[in-house]
């Protein structure tokens, strides 16, 4: 029995040793390979592209940048502060009175 669990156990640090060292050692990257193998032949050579979309607000009476695509835009009417309400009135008695 105790030679089966240490069996047991002599597999499972392995198993644990392997995982651990196999995540240190690092891999080689395939990008810098795909970038100079580029020829432009086809559909399968191209690469995927980042597109960066900035929002800027713009204040009543500013243009935008040169170049910039804007759409027009809603402007919500304000919305008015409610009355305040007044505060209920506590009363209280003492325990004996009517």
């Amino acid at each position: 029995m105790r030679l089966a669990v240490a069996a047991g156990g002599a597999a499972t640090l392995s198993a644990l040793v392997a995982l651990i060292a196999g995540a240190a050692v690092p891999t080689a990257d395939t990008a810098p390979a795909l970038a100079a193998g580029v020829t432009g032949t086809g559909a399968a050579d191209v690469a995927p592209v980042r597109h960066v979309i900035r929002y800027v607000m713009l204040a009543p009476g500013q243009l935008p940048p040169t170049g910039a695509s804007t759409k027009p835009s809603t402007v919500a009417a304000p919305v008015p502060t409610p009355a305040p309400q007044p505060k209920p009135k506590v009363v209280t008695r003492q325990s004996g009175r009517p």
